[in-house]
């Protein structure tokens, strides 16, 4: 085949997400065969009204539009299965063609072109386009990619109306769009929200930095870039509040619980944010960067002092964030155990109920219980049997 290049753009589609949630809850539609060529007929269509040197090259897009978390992973897998479609049927020379890839029984024909179930969608909503021809022209059309469909690139009235009922979903704007012009949104709208070093972790990803990247949030929290995963310390709140982020933080009147509660926040946001976007994050118990923690949750044990009239269980809530930890009284000692994913509540209530028997205490207090002085959680001394 002749040199050729790609261009990587999409259709922004900017809908109503309250349409992918409640009892009447209903994801964009897959499309089939006709309406994934009669959609790359109005691609084309309007891209050919501002760029008419783009008939020289193939259109390839699928049936489907995708999240932007899905969109932007490392290696962006969704365009390179767009690309790989490219070379299907391939002959020695290069040819334009409209390349639809539909799906058939509700299924696209490649794993990575399968919009995830998994993962909760946002209003903005992608169609991903690759543009595909002669080095040159892919190159110049690119150049005016980028600058144009900032001002020019709103889709068609008559191509946003055909994807609202093709797609089944409510159409607020549509319009073209590069990757560079993407990153850039995001962003933007990470660092308005204060999330600029979770931008530049992702950066990282998509641009699969080779060297380290260490980074600290404003509470404190510190991500490092390596091997292609991010890396972080999980602090406890023992460790948090004596020897990391809390340490220099007055103990009275529950400062101490709020800030841990907002550190934890913010952890949480992090790497739900990062793993979203297909980003590996690894957490580890400070001063062992060797060894990452396993498993849905951790846990922290230490001795107790004997007497008073403790919980079996406590349960560690802050504010909408839910329980940040569980400690359970056994034997002399207390362990807190501390969800690493959304999955790690589940199994920590599981283990325990292993561990507890019946007609144990429990205690759900609404705050983060510690001791004042020695800054380590505790257990409630007011609780029932359960």
């Amino acid at each position: 085949m002749s040199s050729t290049g790609y261009y990587r753009i999409m259709v922004a589609i900017e809908t109503d997400a309250t349409r992918y949630y409640g009892a009447n809850a209903k994801r964009p539609a897959l499309l089939g065969g006709s309406d994934s060529e009669q959609l790359l007929a109005h691609l084309a269509a309007d891209l050919k009204s501002m760029l008419p040197s783009i008939s020289q090259c193939s259109l390839i897009a699928p049936g489907a539009v995708f999240d932007q978390t899905q969109v932007l992973r490392p290696s962006y897998p969704v365009f390179r299965a767009l690309e790989s479609a490219s070379t299907v049927g391939s002959t020695t020379e290069f040819r334009p063609a409209m390349v639809s890839i539909p799906a058939k029984d509700h299924v696209m024909p490649h794993v990575d072109l399968q919009p995830l179930s998994n993962i909760p969608l946002g209003l903005l909503q992608l169609l991903p386009v690759l543009v595909h021809g002669p080095h040159d022209v892919v190159a110049e059309l690119g150049q005016a990619m980028e600058y144009r469909f900032l001002e020019e690139g709103q889709l068609s009235a008559h191509s946003a109306k055909w994807m609202e009922t093709a797609f089944g979903v409510s159409i607020n704007h549509a319009r073209f769009m590069t990757l560079t012009d993407l990153n850039a949104m995001l962003q933007l709208q990470l660092e308005n929200f204060g999330f600029l070093p979770m931008w530049q972790l992702l950066d990282a990803a998509l641009s699969e930095r080779a060297d380290t990247l260490q980074l600290r949030t404003d509470s404190g929290l510190v991500f490092e870039w390596r091997d292609n995963a991010v890396h972080a310390d999980f602090e406890t709140f023992d460790y948090w509040a004596n020897i990391g982020g809390g340490r220099e933080k007055e103990s009275g009147r529950q400062i101490l619980a709020e800030a841990y509660g907002n550190w934890t926040r913010e952890s949480r946001q992090y790497l739900t944010t990062l793993r979203a976007h297909g980003v590996s994050v690894n957490y580890y118990s400070p001063g062992d960067p060797e060894n990452p923690l396993e498993g849905a949750f951790t846990v922290q044990t230490r001795a107790m002092s004997s007497g008073g009239n403790r919980a079996s269980v406590t349960e560690h809530s802050y504010s909408e964030m839910g329980t940040i930890a569980v400690s359970l009284v056994m034997d002399g000692e207390l362990h807190n155990y501390y969800p690493l994913s959304p999955a790690g509540l589940n199994e920590i209530h599981a283990v325990i109920r292993e561990r507890v028997p019946s007609g144990v205490t429990l205690a759900f207090p609404g705050t983060i219980l510690y001791d004042e002085k020695n800054r380590h959680l505790k257990a409630d001394t007011h609780a029932e049997n359960r």
